[in-house]
């Protein structure tokens, strides 16, 4: 790949080439300071660019964001990838929940103590666009309905298997995918969040709705 391709990046990492340092800058922009500090000034300072190397790729910030929004929603969720294939189908919903409660992902259920919240922040800020701009509804839209497809089937084979009772799969992914996503909304927008407790209500729920005893 050339220094300028447009193949994603982590935004834990180190970008590659020069979209992706445009990428990265305008994460690290919004988790410092929030859209109401983004511009495209400030972005290129980020980066070390000028302007105009943005505007090479970008025509205006709204383009620019909507490139970022893209990133983002490929990248979210991406360490829940391929445990279908490899795991008992309570471990990878344990793995969904503990995703959208914590920010994070571990191969330990519950998670390792003192596992690091993640607050999200850019990803709701981005998402409350969706409240008046139809492009960014229509991303969150498919989203949504990639997650809720995801544990729709993760549920459907712990049924198959014996492991879930014959709940409905569509109506409890959309029970959990809305769980999930207040979390997220939650540690991204309020202080002393006890999301230990979240968990063990959940648990509780789990093993009375969905978990089959026979």
């Amino acid at each position: 790949m050339g220094e300028d391709s447009q193949e994603a990046f982590p935004f834990g990492g180190e970008p590659t080439d020069t979209r992706g340092r445009i990428m990265q800058a305008t994460f690290e922009t919004v988790q410092e300071n929030g859209f109401a500090g983004l511009s495209i000034q400030r972005i290129a300072s980020k980066a070390n660019l000028s302007k105009s190397s943005v505007y090479h790729f970008f025509e205006d910030k709204d383009d620019l964001l909507l490139a970022f929004l893209d990133e983002m929603l490929g990248q979210f969720g991406g360490p829940l990838k391929g445990l279908e294939a490899d795991a008992a189908p309570i471990d990878v919903l344990w793995a969904y929940i503990d995703f959208g409660l914590y920010g994070v992902t571990d191969e330990s259920v519950p998670p390792v103590e003192g596992m690091e919240i993640q607050p999200g922040r850019p990803l709701v800020e981005l998402r409350s666009q969706g409240t008046y701009s139809e492009d960014y509804r229509d991303r969150f839209t498919e989203m949504d309905g990639s997650m809720r497809d995801r544990l729709t089937s993760v549920l459907e084979r712990g049924i198959q298997e014996g492991t879930f009772r014959d709940v409905d799969p569509e109506r409890t992914a959309e029970f959990l995918l809305t769980v999930l996503l207040g979390g997220l909304f939650r540690r991204a927008t309020a202080d002393g969040v006890d999301v230990d407790a979240v968990r063990r209500e959940i648990e509780m729920v789990i093993e009375a709705r969905i978990l089959n005893e026979s």
